[in-house]
């Protein structure tokens, strides 16, 4: 491997593990939405669907709480209370799962073709209209040129094909199919359920960016410091699972130096 290939390899690899911290365990939605508004941000606005992930990442949690509190006050009126938390687990889990892998695929793909080193992995991985429509989209950051909202558009519609690519759909259904064998059905359909969730997306195009960025900033699930400086507190989170990542990585060497030592 020569140097510009290791350098690469280098530079990938670290964003890999960037990227899997960052996309968080499955019930880290808040987490999600603070990554997603960061693309957002960063990107001038242009990532306006970044936005619209974000809001829709609360919205689930926000959704998967109520429904958690229903089964606690009404738990007596569902013919088996047990079953159907155990059924609320697994759609929380297969929900957050989800989100862990749309987020990832999103971020990764922004952050490569933000980087110069990595623009021939992310041509290699990434369908041709995102890669394209990414490119414009640092182009236009870099410039502070304006951004067609026809663009938006495009670049709303191959995130969306891309971060649904990455979902196991198998895994969602099992989780229904257990939700609809329990007394659960009808109010986590109405909650949570691909119309339910649609019709709300919906909603929140109808918004406009300045209000639903209002909403995510100031949701009742995130930290009184991202409100008040979103991009500070991305930064200090990065910053933040950095410094595990070194720490843990640390230790892990002394652990292995420790065993050497002792053999």
């Amino acid at each position: 491997m020569d140097i510009i290939a290791a350098h690469q390899q280098g530079l990938f690899e670290q964003l890999e593990a960037e990227v899997a911290e960052l996309a968080g365990r499955p019930r880290d939605h808040g987490q999600r939405a603070i990554v997603l508004h960061h693309l957002y941000d960063h990107s001038l606005g242009a990532h306006g669907w970044a936005l619209a992930e974000a809001r829709q990442a609360l919205r689930i949690a926000a959704r998967l709480q109520k429904l958690d509190r229903y089964v606690e006050r009404w738990g007596w009126r569902i013919r088996d209370r047990e079953l159907a938390k155990a059924a609320l687990q697994l759609l929380a889990d297969s929900l957050g799962s989800e989100g862990q892998d749309r987020t990832a695929v999103t971020y990764r793909a922004y952050r490569m073709t933000a980087t110069a080193a990595l623009l021939p992995v992310a041509k290699e991985c990434l369908p041709g209209d995102l890669y394209g429509l990414l490119l414009l989209c640092h182009r236009s950051r870099r410039d502070a040129a304006a951004w067609p909202a026809c663009e938006t558009t495009a670049l709303a519609a191959a995130s969306e094909n891309w971060a649904g690519s990455s979902s196991d759909a198998a895994a969602i259904e099992h989780a229904w199919d257990a939700i609809r064998a329990t007394g659960l059905r009808r109010v986590a359909e109405r909650l949570l359920g691909s119309q339910a969730l649609a019709k709300a997306a919906t909603r929140d195009a109808r918004k406009g960016g300045l209000k639903l960025e209002a909403e995510v900033r100031n949701h009742r699930l995130l930290p009184a410091a991202f409100a008040a400086n979103p991009a500070q507190h991305f930064y200090a989170l990065q910053l933040a699972l950095a410094n595990r990542r070194r720490q843990q990585w640390r230790e892990a060497c002394d652990a292995d130096e420790a065993v050497a030592l002792a053999a």
